[in-house]
């Protein structure tokens, strides 16, 4: 069986398997098989909703597509560049079997993908991942060039519109007066986001909202803060937003410069929920990534942190069993189940935004009430996933360093599902520690692979 799907999706170097023009329209086609064999009672003609960020490879992905999503019969709603969460929404107002984002989330511009949702706008969960992955391999391979060529239609609804006032839906107080910074990342966020906080009455600094399709998230965004930061500085804004290349990641800044990531995004939004008892069953659910300081802060509090795999569909998987509305990830994946199906960062921003109205408190009082232990994560480019226990030493220095760090740490070694890289996550409660730690296993794989380690501390 072919792979497709890794943690988020489909996603790789575009040119490369899976996203030649041949793959992504057998893809296309695969889903035709698959939605008819999960609809075999409907009437209707099944339809897929279909979206893209501002890459310049997402036109070619997105017509390869929706080609062979055509070929086996399905309808085509095509909303054009807008965010992935968007394309959730989408899904479920339109009365579409599926939605296809085709982004490479915060990833360089060089890379693309697909991400998938179900017909309730939900992330495709590995059951049927793996299901379309079967009749993918089974499908005849394409052998001759594919035409790309694909008749347009007009369509008689603004479907961003739509999106547009399902956000502003979100906000029931005007924002007269408010002052933000909102980084766009040069991607699918670039002019709705802005839009949408002018719309409701802020007065906003855009920045990196001009994208020409190769600099999506270029020194920008959720990865590349510090620009959101020092402009909000220079206008006095109240609060910075930086968004990720397909608008589903956030973090933000206070008044004071200050960089909030999802760990304290989570804080502050299940202290509001305690309070306002919205918090479903006493539980946030997050990652293996999430700071040890979360899980000490909810457990405070009386609440629970399951914790899951990397991958907010992972996260979803879990708040969908144990009927949690909130859960997500420390890089700024947010999922509040009341607001929307998938992370949105627009509309994780505006909830902060009403913590703060209704509070009457800045994001920095907000904000420090989580204590975060020091983080280190070294990211070591790999020529391979070779397993560990093939390279020397190293399990048994993972072994060595949990023991050291026993209740006062925690330490996850693992590979990137997107990308050629071995992740190394260590937290204590000193630095120098964590850093000794993540320099000493990086070395493992660097004298392994041959390759070269970058280590970025927070």
């Amino acid at each position: 069986m072919q792979k497709l799907f890794g943690t988020d999706g489909i996603r790789g170097e575009v040119g490369k398997y899976p996203l030649t023009p041949e793959a992504v329209f057998a893809i296309g086609r695969t889903l035709g098989v698959w939605l008819k064999e999960k609809y075999p009672q409907e009437k209707g003609i099944l339809k897929i909703v279909a979206g893209k960020d501002t890459r310049e490879s997402g036109e070619k992905l997105e017509l390869a597509l929706l080609k062979g999503a055509s070929q086996e019969g399905l309808e085509v709603l095509r909303a054009g560049v807008c965010p992935t969460p968007a394309v959730a929404y989408l899904t479920c107002a339109l009365g579409a079997q599926m939605g296809a984002a085709i982004s490479a989330s915060h990833n360089p511009g060089s890379d693309n993908g697909i991400k998938f949702f179900d017909a309730d706008g939900y992330k495709l969960f590995s059951s049927a991942e793996k299901r379309i992955e079967e009749i993918f391999s089974a499908l005849p391979q394409q052998k001759t060039a594919v035409n790309l060529k694909m008749e347009r239609k007009e369509e008689k609804e603004d479907f961003i519109r739509l999106y547009l006032d399902f956000v502003k839906s979100s906000m029931d107080k005007r924002l007269s007066g408010f002052k933000v910074v909102v980084d766009c990342a040069f991607g699918s966020f670039s002019e709705i986001a802005p839009r949408v906080l002018r719309e409701l009455g802020a007065q906003v600094y855009a920045i990196n909202n001009q994208p020409d399709g190769t600099n999506i998230n270029v020194n920008c965004g959720t990865l590349y803060p510090q620009a959101m930061s020092k402009l909000l500085l220079q206008y006095k804004a109240d609060m910075g937003i930086a968004l990720d290349g397909d608008g589903d990641r956030v973090v933000v800044c206070d008044e004071k410069g200050n960089v909030l990531d999802g760990d304290h995004i989570l804080a502050i939004l299940s202290e509001h929920f305690i309070g306002q008892k919205r918090l479903q069953n006493h539980t946030v659910v997050s990652t293996q990534m999430s700071n040890i300081g979360l899980e000490l802060f909810l457990k405070g509090r009386g609440v629970r942190m399951i914790r899951t795999p990397v991958g907010d569909k992972y996260v979803l998987e879990q708040m969908l069993k144990l009927k949690a509305n909130l859960g997500g990830e420390q890089s700024g994946h947010i999922i509040i189940l009341e607001r929307t199906t998938t992370g949105d960062g627009l509309i994780v921003a505006l909830e902060l935004i009403k913590v703060m109205v209704e509070q009457k408190r800045r994001l920095s009082v907000l904000g420090k009430r989580l204590e975060k232990f020091p983080q280190t994560l070294a990211n070591v480019r790999v020529k391979e996933k070779r397993p560990f226990e093939e390279i020397s030493g190293l399990n048994q220095k993972i072994d060595h360093y949990q023991k050291e760090l026993g209740e006062n740490g925690r330490l996850l070694v693992r590979y990137s599902g997107t990308e050629d890289l071995a992740r190394i996550m260590v937290e204590a409660r000193q630095h120098s520690e964590v850093v000794r730690i993540a320099s000493s296993l990086a070395r493992v794989f660097e004298d392994s692979l041959g390759v070269d380690k970058k280590i970025a501390s927070r």
